[in-house]
């Protein structure tokens, strides 16, 4: 009887870990191609790997397979929303919303895990190396030289980084569509933060993006009588869970 105890204990510690395991698609350098890592039974499993050493760790991304099932339903419904407001909305109000929903349609987007990736960070943080559980995606590279303009502008699309240049200088060559929030634009960094910055005359802050930050000009509180609170934040949401390019 104690025997057989003791195979079952083994059994089952054993059947334990076969589960925390993870398996993990990692693409790194912008490369089409993944390469899979499985039996990763910790973060540090994954992001020790010496083939890593050298990734730009602020962008990198990792996602799971469920929350990326959700992050695609979630841009879908966004998608959804911005075709009824612009239907119940004026020619250039629709004109603008349409060209937003066009770019949102275009990212491609994954079910990013909020925690820093960087080795360092992983190994010396609380909770800082989970157990990894399920199916995963990682994105890693080289630093970008490129900042994202995105939203309500007539020219969004990447400009080059320039080291000390602010948000309100990144879109001072851009014309506003109808709409859009003339006081206030949102940086999205690459590790996923964001942060409203003030743009107007009255209210300009020197704020600088990082390398591969999104610059998002929204949509303004005072065209709206229905919170615009809620669509902003939203797209947002939709932003940080963008794969990197």
């Amino acid at each position: 009887m104690i025997k057989q105890t003791i195979v079952a204990l083994i059994l089952s510690v054993g059947a334990s870990s076969v589960f925390a395991a993870g398996t993990v698609k990692v693409f790194s350098n912008g490369s089409s191609e993944a390469k899979t890592l499985t039996g990763a039974e910790h973060l540090i499993d994954l992001v020790g790997q010496p083939r890593l050493a050298n990734s730009w760790w602020p962008g990198a991304v990792i996602s799971e397979e469920l929350a990326t099932a959700a992050a695609l339903r979630q841009q879908q419904a966004l998608l959804t929303w911005l075709a009824e407001l612009a239907a119940d909305s004026s020619a250039d109000d629709a004109a603008a919303i349409n060209a937003l929903r066009q770019q949102i349609q275009a990212l491609k987007v994954t079910g990013r895990q909020k925690i820093n990736l960087d080795p360092d960070i992983v190994r010396v943080a609380e909770r800082g190396n989970p157990p990894l559980q399920g199916n995963y995606t990682l994105w890693v590279g080289p630093p970008p030289s490129t900042v994202t303009l995105f939203g309500l502008i007539s020219r969004p699309g990447k400009q080059p980084f320039t080291p000390g240049r602010d948000v309100a200088s990144y879109l001072s060559g851009q014309n506003l569509l109808s709409s859009a929030d003339r006081s206030y634009a949102w940086v999205v960094y690459p590790d996923g933060r964001t942060q409203k910055a003030p743009v107007a005359y009255w209210n300009k802050r020197h704020v600088e993006p990082m390398p591969g930050s999104i610059i998002y000009v929204g949509l303004a509180d005072s065209v709206w009588s229905k919170t615009p609170d809620a669509l902003n934040a939203d797209i947002l949401q939709t932003l940080t869970q963008r794969i990197p390019q």
